[in-house]
């Protein structure tokens, strides 16, 4: 078994490794002085709390000297993190990411070189700051003082996550001197429907009573699927989730991943993932082994899962998987350019896993030399833990638009790049390329082996329209 390491300077070299993959020849992010401040006024609402663990998980993972700045808070039950002191909890998972680091609380001054700030709050000694907030599906950013957003009615956190994602996303660019034209821009970014709004107390998209999202199979429980997973039961989903991973917790991966740290260390990902579920209303059942061995030991009429999330990409598994009629699957990416992309594959309607990640160039890539050029199945194994925790609120995100009238209601494709100042999200339908593996798999397929599946209505409307 491969020990933990002893030391710091042991720890930070496999830690930080992937994170110096994004990042290019800048580390001056190991040595930013950061902090985290939660006023008062937001302190007691399930949306500022909700903000201020995942702005600590995602902090942890890769910032070694951070300052909370929070008053003695309980902990909200609905978030679903047990009893005790707001802070005491945000602590534990701080030193449980990163045992080495500096984590402490205080009640100011801040004295940070940059700071997140979750309402009002006193930082004018601070030389970069910024301030998130968030209510039901909003997450907004700014750098002046907070901006004010129309509480929601309901338990959506789904916003907070994004929001925290952004703000810790941006003293990330400060920690590495990124040029201020890549600063994120100012205002209040729309989750369900993937766009800013004009209009911080815009109408808002519903949130369902009803969060069952039936049966589903997770492929892969690393970086994005353990980010789903946390998602997932922030969001209350409920249902029955079959998660499938060959791998363990390493201590690579603890940039990225809010559910690994030193207690998972070495454990299968898959039991990680379903044991963080178990606190939730899923019913979560975890499998330590590969695609292939998946499928070796059952028949295609035994995988009557009403959603796939393909989050996997070794061993030429979304090819394989999408050999096995497949019914409806979302998903979420990563790559090492701070590139998030989001997909969603409808049998009969939408493009599949094989028209996505494609694993060759054609010749009508290579026409013309400012077309896009897909490379297909090329990755890097490098991600920051912002955007895997974003790529993971997107998956949360579409299983609770699926529980809506008018699903789909936004493309099968997006692309968020995270690099830059975040000001423009392209986003699209995809289509099937003709003699595309899915073409073959035809409505007597489908209804063979999704005929029963909850989303299979989908499948029908999609035929129809084509």
């Amino acid at each position: 078994m491969i020990p933990f390491p002893e030391s710091a300077d042991q720890f930070y070299a496999l830690r930080d490794d992937r994170t110096n993959s994004c990042s290019g020849v800048i580390r001056a992010y190991q040595e930013t002085f950061c902090a985290l401040c939660l006023s008062p006024s937001m302190a007691d609402t399930a949306s500022g709390q909700a903000m201020f663990l995942v702005a600590a998980n995602l902090l942890s993972r890769w910032c070694r000297d951070v300052q909370l700045v929070l008053p003695p808070t309980p902990v909200r039950p609905s978030l679903g993190f047990g009893a005790g002191d707001l802070g005491d909890v945000a602590i534990s998972q701080m030193h449980d990411a990163d045992p080495f680091g500096s984590f402490r609380i205080t009640q100011g001054p801040v004295t940070a070189q940059a700071a997140v700030c979750i309402g009002d709050g006193n930082l004018e000694s601070v030389p970069m700051k910024v301030y998130i907030n968030a209510s039901g599906w909003l997450a907004s950013l700014s750098y002046e003082g907070p901006t004010a957003l129309t509480k929601a009615t309901d338990e959506n956190y789904l916003g907070a996550v994004a929001a925290a994602c952004l703000g810790v996303a941006q003293l990330f660019k400060a920690a590495i001197a990124a040029p201020p034209e890549r600063s994120f821009r100012e205002g209040t970014f729309d989750l369900f429907r993937l766009e800013w709004v004009a209009d911080s107390n815009a109408v808002q998209a519903p949130w369902p009573e009803d969060r069952n999202i039936g049966n589903v199979l997770m492929v892969g429980a690393g970086s994005v699927g353990s980010a789903a997973a946390y998602c997932m039961r922030l969001a209350q989903l409920a249902g029955q989730m079959t998660i499938l991973d060959h791998d363990y917790a390493k201590v690579e991966n603890f940039n990225r991943s809010p559910l690994f740290g030193r207690d998972t260390f070495m454990l299968s990902k898959s039991e990680v993932a379903a044991k963080f579920l178990r606190h939730s209303r899923i019913s979560a059942h975890p499998l330590q082994m590969s695609w292939d061995d998946f499928v070796r030991t059952r028949t295609r009429d035994s995988l009557d899962f009403d959603v796939w999330l393909p989050l996997a990409n070794e061993q030429n598994v979304r090819s394989a998987m999408q050999n096995n009629i497949p019914p409806l699957m979302i998903h979420a990416s990563t790559s090492s350019d701070w590139g998030v992309n989001h997909g969603r594959h409808i049998p009969g309607k939408d493009d599949c896993l094989v028209d996505r990640f494609r694993t060759q160039v054609t010749a009508d890539d290579l026409t013309c030399a400012t077309g896009k050029v897909t490379i297909g199945e090329i990755s890097i194994d490098a991600a920051l833990p912002f955007s895997s925790m974003f790529a993971g609120v997107l998956i949360a995100a579409d299983l609770v638009r699926a529980q809506l009238p008018g699903y789909p209601q936004i493309p099968n494709f997006a692309f968020l790049d995270w690099f830059g100042a975040f000001d423009t999200i392209q986003a699209w339908d995809r289509k099937t390329q003709a003699g595309c593996i899915c073409t073959q798999q035809g409505r007597a397929f489908h209804e063979r082996f999704n005929g029963h599946t909850k989303y299979f209505p989908l499948f029908q409307r999609g035929t129809q329209q084509r």
